[in-house]
């Protein structure tokens, strides 16, 4: 595994989703009270962008059908919804680690 630059710290507030990209892959940074987490861009549901969602608690919901994922173990929270009609999320979201380094962040891909 290589650790890649995607930004630096101080471009990333709380509560903010940042798209990155390190090696090619299309990614998500966001800072959780001072924690930096990446994870894959792409919703595993229907591939809507999740920088379009919020920050909720620890973790992302999908603006598209609210399904909510844990940004530390990607595992589903709370399954999908499009107005009435329930869904079942099949995949969980890629987790990507992450470090800080002389004050920027760094993905491991």
């Amino acid at each position: 595994m290589e650790y890649v630059r995607v930004a630096a710290a101080s471009e990333v507030a709380p509560g903010q989703i940042v798209p990155v990209e390190a090696k090619g892959l299309k990614l998500l940074l966001t800072n959780i009270g001072g924690e930096f987490r990446a994870a894959q861009r792409k919703c595993p549901h229907l591939g809507f962008n999740l920088c379009r969602g919020k920050i909720d608690g620890g973790g992302v919901v999908c603006p598209l059908h609210k399904a909510k994922f844990d940004l530390e173990t990607g595992k589903i929270e709370r399954d999908p919804k499009l107005l009435f009609i329930g869904m079942k999320a099949k995949n969980d979201l890629a987790i990507y680690p992450v470090k800080i380094e002389d004050g920027d962040v760094h993905v491991g891909v």
